[in-house]
Protein backbone atom coordinates (compact mmCIF):
# COMPACT_ATOMS: atom_id res chain seq x y z
CA UNK A 1 0.00 0.00 0.00
CA UNK A 2 1.96 2.84 -1.50
CA UNK A 3 -1.37 5.67 0.09
CA UNK A 4 -2.38 7.29 -3.35
CA UNK A 5 -5.54 7.72 -3.68
CA UNK A 6 -7.74 6.77 -6.88
CA UNK A 7 -10.74 8.27 -8.09
CA UNK A 8 -13.42 6.75 -10.32
CA UNK A 9 -13.47 8.24 -13.64
CA UNK A 10 -17.20 9.52 -13.42
CA UNK A 11 -15.80 11.32 -10.48
CA UNK A 12 -13.35 13.45 -12.99
CA UNK A 13 -16.52 13.95 -15.24
CA UNK A 14 -18.22 15.41 -12.22
CA UNK A 15 -15.55 18.21 -11.41
CA UNK A 16 -15.17 18.58 -15.53
CA UNK A 17 -18.98 19.28 -15.52
CA UNK A 18 -18.80 21.40 -12.48
CA UNK A 19 -16.27 23.70 -13.75
CA UNK A 20 -17.49 24.57 -16.62
CA UNK A 21 -20.97 24.91 -15.65
CA UNK A 22 -19.27 27.52 -12.88
CA UNK A 23 -17.18 28.87 -15.88
CA UNK A 24 -20.60 29.66 -17.89
CA UNK A 25 -22.34 31.01 -15.34
CA UNK A 26 -19.57 33.77 -13.85
CA UNK A 27 -18.78 34.74 -17.81
CA UNK A 28 -22.39 35.13 -18.27
CA UNK A 29 -23.33 36.95 -15.58
CA UNK A 30 -19.78 39.10 -15.61
CA UNK A 31 -21.07 40.27 -19.43
CA UNK A 32 -24.11 41.23 -17.89
CA UNK A 33 -22.67 43.18 -15.14
CA UNK A 34 -20.13 44.85 -17.28
CA UNK A 35 -17.08 43.29 -15.87
CA UNK A 36 -14.26 41.53 -17.29
CA UNK A 37 -15.78 38.44 -18.42
CA UNK A 38 -13.18 36.87 -19.90
CA UNK A 39 -10.31 36.81 -16.63
CA UNK A 40 -13.90 36.02 -14.42
CA UNK A 41 -14.98 32.63 -16.67
CA UNK A 42 -11.47 31.80 -16.70
CA UNK A 43 -11.29 31.82 -12.93
CA UNK A 44 -14.19 29.84 -13.01
CA UNK A 45 -12.21 26.96 -14.50
CA UNK A 46 -9.84 27.27 -11.89
CA UNK A 47 -11.72 25.13 -8.53
CA UNK A 48 -15.39 24.59 -7.33
CA UNK A 49 -16.94 26.60 -5.23
CA UNK A 50 -14.12 29.33 -3.98
CA UNK A 51 -13.70 30.98 -7.79
CA UNK A 52 -17.54 31.43 -7.33
CA UNK A 53 -17.55 32.42 -3.88
CA UNK A 54 -14.72 35.44 -4.81
CA UNK A 55 -16.60 36.30 -8.00
CA UNK A 56 -19.61 36.96 -5.63
CA UNK A 57 -18.00 38.78 -2.89
CA UNK A 58 -16.04 40.91 -5.59
CA UNK A 59 -18.73 42.00 -7.69
CA UNK A 60 -21.45 42.09 -5.12
CA UNK A 61 -20.12 43.88 -2.00
CA UNK A 62 -16.46 45.27 -2.46
CA UNK A 63 -16.71 46.30 -5.53
CA UNK A 64 -19.80 48.21 -5.61
CA UNK A 65 -19.73 51.65 -6.97
CA UNK A 66 -21.23 53.95 -8.93
CA UNK A 67 -23.02 52.62 -12.47
CA UNK A 68 -23.87 53.97 -15.46
CA UNK A 69 -27.52 54.83 -15.75
CA UNK A 70 -27.71 54.06 -19.43
CA UNK A 71 -25.77 50.46 -19.50
CA UNK A 72 -25.49 49.58 -16.19
CA UNK A 73 -21.63 49.58 -16.25
CA UNK A 74 -19.61 50.09 -13.03
CA UNK A 75 -17.71 53.25 -13.86
CA UNK A 76 -14.83 55.00 -11.41
CA UNK A 77 -15.94 57.75 -9.39
CA UNK A 78 -13.55 60.28 -11.70
CA UNK A 79 -15.07 59.26 -14.85
CA UNK A 80 -16.49 61.57 -16.96
CA UNK A 81 -17.41 58.99 -19.44
CA UNK A 82 -18.66 55.10 -19.42
CA UNK A 83 -16.18 53.10 -20.74
CA UNK A 84 -18.98 50.66 -22.13
CA UNK A 85 -21.36 52.81 -24.00
CA UNK A 86 -19.82 56.20 -24.14
CA UNK A 87 -22.49 58.10 -22.06
CA UNK A 88 -21.49 61.34 -20.15
CA UNK A 89 -21.69 61.30 -16.67
CA UNK A 90 -22.55 63.24 -13.68
CA UNK A 91 -19.34 64.77 -11.71
CA UNK A 92 -18.94 63.07 -8.31
CA UNK A 93 -19.82 65.69 -5.67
Amino acid sequence: MSGTVTFPPWAYVLLGALLLAQALWIYQDAAKRGERKLLWGLLGLMNVPSSLIVYLLVTRSLMQGKRCPSCGARIGGRDRFCRQCGAAQEPSR
